[in-house]
């Protein structure tokens, strides 16, 4: 018979074995709480629990203790998740194997969608229910309390860095930011959580920006899979790769609505002041695509595609010259846009290196007709 010690440290030896009873029961009241007889389903399982643990059956009474957290967790009511472990902990001749499957394996699983509650109910813990643990349960459990607070933590670190950077309008920053959210076991674990995170990094992606670092990380983000949750703003994001012109009124039809109701866009001035800012990265993206494609364009010409006054395409015009996100000379009395293409550095040495070969190999045939005239009068000279 196997030994088991209860949380007083007396040592019992199983006496019924209630594996069979189990395997009828528990799925039995996973499908009682299911069609919403919550209550009923615990009452039974209690019921089970009592028999095992006065069986002295560990194996069992585990499997019991963690059936009852997970109707719990799958039934979303923390309150009785929270009730029924301490309960549980606190019974007469508890097993404290049993205990310490529920509190360490149940915990880390059920509870990873919100990490608050995890912590929350596994701190709530008496301090008799430490001392009925050995020493490397003892250590698993305070590791495991670490773990759920230190995701907290994080969560909340990332938070207040994203209302700074918010504030002061770094947008890329603040996508990095909601990056590393998106990247948090709890935040993947629950979908509205994950997807409305993924959203947020694309758009403040769109807001940043362009340089090279956003370009990059533009393309990493494309090849998220977690976009494929969100096909909209994966299709968003696209427009902004594409050497294609946008218009703003067709993109302003087919998601502002969308777009609005996301916090992003919606609420307070800020919100306001990044819509136009989605705008201005919209000129700019047309811009560039001009830029690609033409070498000399008329002001009235680009102002039509962007749908803007001359003067303020002249102003979009001249703030991107500064940034150096293209190269353009203006001839205002023509009202003619020279635009120029922005040359790699290696480009411009290849090129260079081209130009000196040629150059180098017009030396050598001058100086090899130098030499063959040279030649010549000798040998004329000679025959003389």
């Amino acid at each position: 018979m196997e030994t088991i010690a209860t949380d007083s440290g007396k040592i019992v030896k199983m006496e019924v074995d209630y594996t069979s009873n189990c395997d009828d029961k528990i799925p039995e009241c996973q499908k009682l709480a299911k069609s919403g007889k919550l209550h009923d389903a615990l009452d039974q399982l209690l019921a089970l629990e009592k028999q095992t643990r006065t069986g002295a059956d560990m194996i069992s009474t585990g499997r019991v203790l963690v059936a009852i957290c997970q109707i719990c967790r799958e039934a979303g009511n923390w309150a009785a998740l929270s009730e029924h472990i301490v309960l549980l902990t606190k019974r007469r001749s508890q097993l404290k194997q049993a205990v310490a499957k529920m509190l360490i394996d149940t915990l880390r699983q059920v509870t990873e969608g919100d990490i608050q509650e995890a912590a929350n109910i596994i701190q709530e813990l008496q301090v008799e229910t430490y001392g009925s643990m050995d020493k490397r349960e003892k250590v698993e459990l305070i590791l495991e309390q670490m773990r759920l607070c230190t995701q907290d933590l994080k969560l909340k670190y990332y938070r207040l860095m994203m209302e700074v950077d918010q504030h002061e309008g770094s947008y890329l920053a603040t996508c990095k930011h909601y990056r590393a959210v998106l990247n948090t076991p709890s935040v993947m674990a629950v979908p509205e959580e994950r997807q409305s995170a993924a959203q947020a990094v694309v758009l403040y992606l769109i807001l940043a920006t362009h340089d090279n670092e956003q370009v990059d990380l533009t393309h990493r983000v494309l090849t998220d899979k977690i976009l494929d949750e969100i096909p909209m703003y994966k299709q968003l994001l696209k427009l902004f790769t594409t050497p294609e012109l946008i218009k703003w009124s067709g993109l302003c039809e087919i998601y502002e609505n969308q777009l609005k109701t996301t916090p992003v866009f919606s609420g307070n001035e800020q919100a306001k002041k990044r819509w136009t800012d989605l705008k201005s990265r919209v000129v700019e993206h047309n811009i560039r695509v001009m830029a690609k494609y033409y070498t000399r364009i008329r002001i009235a010409r680009i102002a039509q595609l962007l749908d803007l006054s001359p003067a303020e395409t002249e102003e979009f015009l001249s703030q991107m010259v500064v940034s150096k996100s293209v190269q353009a000379k203006t001839d205002r009395p023509a009202g003619v846009v020279h635009f120029q293409q922005i040359k790699d550095p290696s480009d411009t040495l290849n090129d260079w290196a081209h130009d000196l070969s040629q150059l180098m190999q017009l030396v050598n045939k001058t100086t090899h007709l130098i030499n063959k005239e040279e030649c010549v009068h000798k040998h004329l000279q000679a025959t003389a």
